[in-house]
């Protein structure tokens, strides 16, 4: 049983609220970024962790594949979030008197036509969190300035939303991982993984091959250069089967047969994509 999670942010953030999807009530460990909330779970001081690693509309988080590397942590589950930005303000406080907005940059990027139409005359600042935005909002006791957060961070420090689903895009959806030091135990439907291709021609052809042949479908890839190697890449790829599947072990062994042998980042149940909002 899961009694801790690590999370970039704080309560009522973005992360909190996917963490309480995969691991409901358990214990918070809060963290001001990536790379602490994976030094939280090797140093003993979560059992788990939780980070975003994609978003629907801006790709892959890289700094989270490059810590998958770096850590022996493994992606035990998956759930996908609707992200709904709201204008959130001091009770009283008014759209039009607002001179300044704090808010994590990625939110503040998500909610940029608004700000340019409806907030013109505002300044914008950077902050290392949606739902830390929200507190200062409420530190400052200021009614012109305003955070971009969720609602459940308004609620949290009882203030008030000025303005619900301010994203450019409501298609606004991220996908959260959950990590620990063990294997998935229960159902498994999905397999990450990562591998180092050679520079022979049709490598990744054979690759792809290896997963086609046997009707098992990949649902990503993506390259990384490789840090001190100019020009070479590693590839992160999702694959529709859980690691204990026949078909999928045999498409591992023709890997090994062609020297690609990809490493296993997890092994887990996929989450469900019928998403709704986060309310």
């Amino acid at each position: 049983m899961t009694k801790t999670v690590a999370i970039q942010g704080d309560q009522a953030s973005f992360h909190d609220i996917a963490a309480t999807q995969l691991f409901g009530e358990a214990g918070r460990v809060y963290c001001d970024s990536f790379a602490s909330t994976f030094q939280a779970v090797a140093d003993g001081k979560a059992d788990a962790a939780l980070c975003a690693i994609e978003n629907s509309l801006y790709g892959s988080i890289n700094e989270v594949y490059d810590l998958l590397l770096a850590h022996n942590l493994l992606i035990t589950g998956e759930v996908f979030l609707r992200i709904e930005q709201c204008l959130i303000g001091l009770p009283g406080a008014k759209s039009s008197q607002i001179k300044k907005v704090y808010s994590h940059p990625v939110a503040l990027a998500q909610c940029e036509a608004y700000l340019d139409t409806k907030l013109a005359q505002a300044e914008r600042e950077e902050h290392h969190d949606t739902a830390a935005s929200a507190a200062l909002i409420k530190e400052l006791n200021d009614p012109s300035v305003a955070a971009i957060a969720s609602r459940e961070a308004a609620e949290l420090h009882g203030l008030t939303v000025l303005a619900s689903s301010i994203e450019t895009n409501k298609e606004n959806y991220t996908r959260f991982v959950s990590l620990g030091k063990t294997e998935q135990t229960g159902p498994k439907d999905k397999t990450s993984l990562v591998l180092e291709l050679g520079h022979e021609p049709g490598t990744l052809y054979a690759f792809l091959g290896a997963f086609a042949r046997r009707s098992i479908n990949l649902s990503k890839l993506q390259s990384r250069p490789i840090v001190g190697k100019a020009w070479h890449y590693i590839f992160y790829v999702d694959i529709e089967a859980g690691s204990d599947e026949p078909l999928f072990k045999e498409a591992l062994a023709e890997l090994e047969a062609l020297d690609c042998t990809p490493t296993v980042l997890g092994s887990y149940e996929a989450g469900d994509k019928s998403l709704t909002l986060a309310d």
